[in-house]
């Protein structure tokens, strides 16, 4: 079924945490994307359908009906269990109407999947646009639509996926990957390689693919500008293998800080540079801030703005140093009150005196209050 093209929906990017139970598959992807882009008129959140409709509408035909129908529902069930939809239902739901409705909170911001996988976080959070056109381009196959939505996700933040991790987000080997892509790049995929470079020990190395969603039926417009574009941060890939410094391994934002030309670096970023013992980065940080020095654009200010970086740095260790300092004087003079307290005492016996004078008690007997 084609979908107006004009048409947008949300689908939630931790749909791709792969290893958590939020990563879902290729069918169950399809199928939550359909619901979204079927919801009724005035019903922005609510989808009424059938089993049926969703067989029907989604090709699932086949010679074997009920198994169709436990396909389907097997997959709806799913993604109720992960937490991506809710459902109600009066009757069994192979022969009745249902109605689906989006669980709004996985798509938030706040709502937060993260996980750590090779000395490198990850995370997963907010919703990628997924319009009519592009729906259509999938042709009801869900890895399709997967591979569509993540390319999207990650152009927008200017990251280009390694085939390391499109095989963990499709959930497929890499031969599979390879054959669909060749199948994609007919359709709708273009596929710009990485250029090539030699690591530290002379091995020839190849930049991540980037790759770019366009109707191959039509002519792509500034598609060259675009693929300039995602491949402009591919590099970082190939610097990662040579970080020994965990903070900035597992900080992205420090980590482009320092090796992203196009990221401005900041406290935080010339902190870790200053303290790191990672060759590696202290030589690639050198470089920028040598750059930055050098530059004579607006006057220059990219210089002072290392400069700046440099005395806020020269302040922050006076800062720690007068409260390290501060921090010694009270432990010492903490010290010299306990050695007074014990030489003042008595060795042997150590009498209490209280200042606190029992006031005399009144002619009334407190046991008249008591219970006999």
């Amino acid at each position: 079924m084609k979908m107006n093209k004009g048409f947008n929906i949300t689908m939630p990017n931790v749909a791709f945490a792969w290893g958590t139970k939020w990563h879902i598959t290729e069918d169950e992807f399809m199928l939550y994307a359909h619901l979204q882009f079927m919801r009724q008129g005035g019903q922005w959140n609510q989808t009424l359908t059938s089993v049926d409709m969703i067989i029907h509408y989604l090709g699932l035909e086949t010679k074997n009906k009920q198994r169709d129908k436990g396909r389907v529902i097997e997959n709806l069930n799913s993604l109720v269990e992960k937490g991506y939809i809710t459902i109600e239902c009066e009757g069994d739901m192979k022969k009745v109407f249902f109605t689906v409705k989006q669980v709004q909170e996985i798509i938030s911001t706040d709502f937060v999947v993260e996980f750590e996988e090779d000395g490198k976080k990850r995370k997963f959070m907010g919703y990628t646009k997924l319009s009519g056109e592009h729906y259509n381009l999938a042709n009801n196959e869900g890895r399709a639509l997967m591979t569509i939505t993540y390319t999207n996700w990650r152009n927008n933040i200017n990251y280009n996926v390694p085939k390391s991790e499109w095989v963990k987000v499709l959930g497929i080997a890499k031969s599979t990957l390879e054959d669909c892509f060749n199948d994609y790049k007919e359709r709708f995929l273009n596929v710009f390689e990485g250029n090539h470079y030699q690591n530290e020990q002379g091995q020839i190395r190849q930049e991540t693919n980037s790759h770019v969603i366009a109707d191959k039926e039509k002519q792509p417009i500034n598609l060259e500008e675009k693929a300039e574009k995602v491949k402009a941060e591919s590099f970082l890939d190939s610097l990662y293998c040579k970080v020994t410094d965990i903070a900035v391994l597992g900080n992205e934002e420090i980590f482009k800080q320092i090796f992203d030309k196009k990221t401005f670096i900041e406290f935080q970023g010339y902190k870790a540079w200053k303290e790191t013992t990672c060759k590696f980065v202290k030589e690639e940080g050198q470089k920028k801030i040598d750059k930055m020095k050098a530059s004579k654009v607006k006057g220059g200010y990219a210089g002072k703005k290392a400069d700046s970086l440099e005395k806020e740095y020269q302040e922050s260790i006076e800062h720690q140093k007068r409260q390290t300092e501060i921090i010694e004087r009270m432990e010492q003079q903490h010290l010299v009150e306990l050695e007074s307290w014990d030489i003042g005492r008595d060795s042997e016996t150590l009498e209490f005196v209280t200042s606190y004078k029992m006031k005399k008690k009144s002619g009334t007997d407190i046991t008249a209050f008591l219970d006999d």
